[in-house]
C-alpha cells in the first residue's frame, strides 16, 4: 500500500520526466533511466498515464492561467524557473485528480483506448468514446442520459410507455425523435450529429430549439444554437474504430489520436506541419504507425513498453 507522501514523490518525479522529455530528445542513458523508473510499480505507470492526460489538459487552460507558467521555460541552468514550472505543474496535477474523482462517480465511464458499449434498460445502446462519462436515469416519466464528459453515440429503441429520450449536457439537451445520433461536449459548446431520424436540440438557458434531421449536425452553447450544417461523416468514424482525415497537419492528427493511445507522443518540430490524409485504425496503434511510415517520410520509435513514442523525419 502506498502512502500519500510516496504518491507525492512519484507525482513530482513524473512531472520532472515529462518536462525533461518536452525539452527535446532523451539520450539513451536517460531513456534507460526512464524505463527503469516506470517499471518500479503499477502506481508509477498509473501516475505517468495521468500525467500525460494532464499535459493535454494543460494545453487547454485559459491564456491568463497558462501563459505565466508556460513563459517560465524549464532550463537546467535556471533552477528557479525549473522549480516554478514544476510547482505549477504539480499543483495542476492535483487539481486534475480532484476533477477526475468527480468523473469516477459516473454510472459509466471510459478511459483512453477503444470505445465501450453500454446497453440501456429499454434495449437501446450507447457507445462511449474514449475519455467519456455518463449517468443513466430512467424514471416513469422519461429516459435521461447525462453526458458528463466526452462524446457518445446513441441508438434508441421505441418505448412502450412513450417516455421521451433525452441526452442532457451542461450546455442544453438533445431529445431523440426515433433516431441514431451522437452528442459531444467540447470546451465551450456541445455538438450533435444525426445519422438516422431526428433530434430536438435546446440550449440550457433558452426556449429556442431546432430540429436536426438525418445527415445534419449542429453546435450549441447554453444561450444559443448555431446553424444546421451538413453532417461531416469523418467526425463519426470513431464509432467504427477509425479516424478519417484529409490534408491535416501531423500535429493536429496526433492531438486527435491521443484519446485512443495510452502513451506520451513526442513530435519533432520539423514534421509538425506535414499534411496527413487517409483512414487509420484507432484500435491498432502499431498498424497505424506502420501506415504513417509507409506513406510519409517520417520515423516512429516506441520504447518504455510502448508508453513513449517519438515521431521524427526519416533519416
Amino acid at each position: 500500500m502506498f502512502k500519500s507522501t510516496e504518491k507525492s514523490v512519484i507525482v513530482e518525479q513524473a512531472v520532472e520526466w515529462l518536462l525533461l522529455i518536452k525539452q527535446g530528445k532523451l539520450t539513451e542513458f536517460e531513456k534507460n533511466q526512464f524505463e527503469q523508473w516506470l517499471s518500479q510499480s503499477h502506481l508509477h505507470q498509473k501516475i505517468w498515464q495521468q500525467t500525460i492526460v494532464l499535459e493535454q489538459k494543460f494545453k487547454q487552460l485559459p491564456a491568463e492561467i497558462a501563459l505565466p507558467v508556460i513563459q517560465q521555460q524549464p532550463s537546467k541552468t535556471h533552477n528557479g524557473h525549473w522549480l516554478l514550472l514544476l510547482g505549477s505543474f504539480s499543483a495542476l496535477w492535483f487539481a486534475y485528480l480532484l476533477n477526475e474523482q468527480q468523473q469516477w462517480t459516473a454510472d459509466y465511464r471510459n478511459g483512453k483506448g477503444a470505445a465501450k458499449t453500454v446497453l440501456l434498460p429499454d434495449g437501446g445502446s450507447i457507445l462511449l468514446h474514449a475519455n467519456s462519462a455518463i449517468d443513466v436515469q430512467y424514471t416513469s416519466q422519461q429516459r435521461k442520459i447525462i453526458l458528463r464528459k466526452g462524446e457518445i453515440w446513441i441508438e434508441t429503441r421505441p418505448d412502450a410507455a412513450h417516455r421521451p429520450f433525452v441526452v442532457s449536457t451542461q450546455y442544453g439537451q438533445a431529445q431523440a425523435l426515433g433516431t441514431q445520433y451522437s452528442v459531444k461536449i467540447e470546451q465551450k459548446e456541445a455538438y450533435v450529429a444525426v445519422e438516422k431520424g431526428a433530434v430536438k436540440v435546446q440550449p440550457q438557458n433558452s426556449t429556442q430549439y431546432k430540429v436536426v434531421h438525418v445527415g445534419e449536425q449542429i453546435r450549441f452553447n447554453q444561450q444559443k444554437i448555431g446553424a444546421v450544417e451538413a453532417l461531416d461523416i469523418t467526425q463519426l468514424a470513431w464509432t467504427k474504430g477509425l479516424m478519417m482525415v484529409d490534408d491535416m497537419p501531423l500535429s493536429q492528427f496526433i492531438e486527435r489520436l491521443k484519446p485512443f493511445h495510452r502513451a506520451f507522443i513526442y513530435l519533432e518540430r520539423d514534421v509538425e506541419q506535414l499534411k496527413i490524409s487517409g483512414t487509420y485504425p484507432t484500435d491498432n496503434m502499431s498498424q497505424l504507425y506502420e501506415m504513417l511510415e509507409q506513406n510519409y517520410q517520417i520515423q516512429v520509435n516506441q520504447y518504455a513498453a510502448n508508453r513513449m513514442v517519438s515521431i521524427s523525419a526519416k533519416k
